[in-house]
């Protein structure tokens, strides 16, 4: 009897132990993904609130996406120091291979993800440690924030903005056909979902159903500009001016001769205040 008990006692604490190891395995920061546009006070200051910054805790600017770096850095970095006081660190294509520059992003408590060209920030990043860095920093409770093309990137399946048989750039697509829409890999922060951004003001609903109708078991997001989603714990809620636009469930009932998508998906918007669920395979 008491060697059943100690068996006991020992798978009981044998399952805490190992639930304990996954709670902390999966233990995230916080994404802050802004759709573009103007980010605004309202959004920076929610940056830093959301990420419990203190006095001298570091905020790193990325601006790898960006042809005009610098620029995009003293914008930045301008807003940040309006609430802060203290100069944030730039991290732009010189720093890929600066060993403080480094250091100074693995121990940042905010990681500023700015726009341009998401396939410009992935290309530069290639054969690099920099995406391990980003997403380890995540997952030891950094916030990575984005904006517009740093919201693309956060997806493991990444938004290239390319058409594949309309090549001519538009803001938005003008068709929906299969094999139209480029994906390409993202940082993976989040394993489901694909985001755009600049949604609504863009009219990129041409591009976020085709994302769907390709890959149906992917939640997609549209954030439009001037508002974002803060993730934590896969529960997303909503801030700022505009709306999200949410795709889920796509069930397509065939390709047509024309390459054309025929079948239904939900779609649902939110606003400020509002939240929902995101997919992660890890909670699957």
């Amino acid at each position: 009897m008491n060697t059943i008990k100690a068996i006991s006692i020992f798978s009981l604490l044998s399952i805490f132990f190992f639930s304990a190891m996954s709670q902390h395995k999966h233990t995230k920061g916080t994404l802050f993904i802004i759709g573009g546009g103007t980010a605004g006070d309202t959004l920076q200051h929610n940056i830093l609130k959301e990420a419990n910054w203190q006095k001298h805790d570091g905020i790193v600017v990325v601006t790898l996406a960006s042809s005009i770096a610098q620029e995009s850095f003293e914008y930045n970095n301008d807003a940040f120091k309006k609430f802060t006081g203290e100069e944030s660190i730039h991290f732009d294509s010189a720093s890929i291979h600066d060993a403080k520059k480094i250091e100074a992003l693995k121990k940042a408590k905010i990681i500023y993800l700015g726009g341009g060209a998401q396939d410009r920030f992935m290309h530069l990043i290639e054969n690099t440690q920099i995406g391990k860095i980003i997403s380890e920093a995540y997952t030891k409770g950094a916030l990575i924030a984005g904006t517009s093309a740093g919201a693309a990137v956060m997806s493991k399946m990444m938004i290239t903005g390319n058409g594949l048989i309309d090549t001519v750039y538009a803001a938005t697509f003008e068709i929906m056909k299969k094999g139209n829409l480029e994906i390409t890999t993202g940082l993976g922060l989040l394993d489901s979902v694909i985001i755009d951004q600049h949604f609504v003001v863009r009219s990129r609903y041409n591009r976020l159903l085709s994302a769907q109708f390709e890959f149906p078991s992917y939640q997609c997001i549209g954030i439009d500009e001037s508002t974002a989603i803060i993730i934590k714990n896969n529960v997303a809620r909503v801030t700022g001016e505009g709306q999200v636009i949410v795709l889920n469930n796509a069930r397509l009932n065939h390709i047509t001769h024309t390459n054309s998508f025929n079948g239904s998906a939900s779609i649902s918007i939110f606003t400020a205040g509002n939240t929902f669920p995101i997919k992660d395979k890890a909670s699957d």
